[in-house]
């Protein structure tokens, strides 16, 4: 077995003669014969070649992957689930890959840059598994190549997605109590720790026909769609911030950072997020989707009723898309309601709301200020009726 070149150390002189390479089995060092040699004597003949040495080599290809570093590939895991649907119908034929090779499925995996790998060069990817539990880290020779590649990927990655929605709603097309996915992918989410440093972390959202749903990792199964970790109602959801990078003055991981927040009015009060996503059209595609998901919900929920306290008596507060507001209070014995007072959504002057239970509506001098005690946080209702007045707006061709 001759002397074999396992490593080439970069910019020594083998590595600059780009004559050489692992897997080279070294046949003669200045004509003396190695064919036969241990490693000692071809140690001891290189050492006595001198300044100026002759290599007369032969490539063994055979014999190359096993000198090759493969540590950094095996570690890469990446063996998770990655269809909604029974692999019989989504199996297709797989390609034959290089023993020193690894195969790193892009579907529903998380591509960034500077989340958890710090890069003020601009030169790094990071590539994150469905599952949360492996990532891979990618560093390109300088800012332009590194575009270039997650340009590549973000690409492919994007039509992957758009396949997968097709297929988690295939998944629940017979459950008919199920709301249509759509649209889904990761976003970074902005969370503080108990010091109150704040941090990105990695957070899978999808968008329903009726809530935002968020998840830790991707819910493969109907199980893991059904319990999410957050999940918000889109009709009182509204888009409150969205920035895109800062072309004069970039700061990796500052400057640069395209988000967006959401505010949503729960029965705790309003709950905020703000979330990071990685290009323009992303940041476009994911805040036109949550408003115009919100409008479609408004117009068909139509109305909403809420149990009120309204001048000591026991009513029922309903705001309705088209009608605007009605307070009424159930006739017990004939099971009929009776109308307070109703006014269409212009002639609301004014609304305000302690955030507790208590909520005004002023509807002008000729009909005064109404006083209402909504047994619980007010919140929901106003933002509901905000997502009502933007989404009229938006049908007229205006914009809130």
């Amino acid at each position: 077995m001759p002397i074999l070149v396992s490593k080439i150390f970069k910019g020594m002189a083998a590595d600059l003669t780009h004559q050489l390479y692992v897997g080279d089995a070294i046949l003669s060092v200045n004509q003396e014969d190695l064919r036969d040699a241990t490693h000692d004597e071809a140690v001891r003949a290189l050492k006595r070649s001198g300044k100026i040495v002759d290599l007369e080599v032969k490539y063994l290809r055979e014999v190359t992957p096993y000198f090759r570093k493969t540590t950094s590939l095996s570690e890469v895991g990446w063996d998770a689930q990655n269809t909604f649907l029974p692999k019989s119908q989504t199996a297709l034929p797989q390609r034959a890959l290089r023993s020193d090779a690894k195969s790193v499925p892009l579907k529903l995996s998380y591509l960034t840059r500077n989340l958890s790998m710090p890069d003020p060069d601009m030169r790094t990817l990071e590539l994150h598994s469905s599952d949360g539990r492996n990532s891979c880290i990618l560093r390109c020779q300088d800012p332009s190549e590194a575009n270039l590649w997650f340009n590549a990927i973000h690409t492919n990655m994007s039509f992957l997605v758009e396949q997968s929605v097709i297929e988690v709603n295939q998944m629940f097309v017979n459950i008919p109590e199920a709301s249509e996915i759509k649209r889904i992918g990761w976003l970074s989410e902005k969370v503080a720790n108990a010091t109150g440093n704040t941090s990105w972390k990695p957070v899978f959202m999808a968008i329903t026909s009726k809530d935002i749903l968020l998840y830790d990792i991707v819910p493969w199964t109907k199980e893991e769609w059904a319990t999410p970790v957050v999940s918000h109602p889109l009709i009182a959801t509204r888009i409150t911030q969205a920035s895109s990078k800062n072309i004069s003055h970039i700061i990796p991981g500052v400057t640069d950072l395209l988000t967006f927040g959401t505010r949503t009015g729960t029965r705790n009060g309003v709950e905020a997020h703000m979330f990071r996503v990685e290009t323009n059209r992303d940041l476009a595609r994911w805040t036109r989707d949550l408003i115009q998901g919100a409008h479609q919900s408004a117009t068909n929920i139509k109305e909403i009723t809420c149990e009120v306290t309204w001048q000591g008596q026991e009513c029922q507060l309903v705001l309705h898309y088209e009608n605007g507001f009605t307070l009424r209070n159930l006739k017990e014995d004939s099971g009929e309601y009776t109308m307070h007072w109703h006014f269409p959504f212009e002639k609301l002057h004014m609304s305000a709301d302690d955030g507790q239970h208590t909520l005004w509506l002023d509807f002008g001098s000729d009909h005064g200020e109404h006083v209402l005690d909504m047994h619980g946080c007010p919140k929901p209702l106003i933002f509901v009726l905000h997502t009502f007045l933007s989404a009229k707006l938006s049908s007229m061709g205006l914009f809130a």
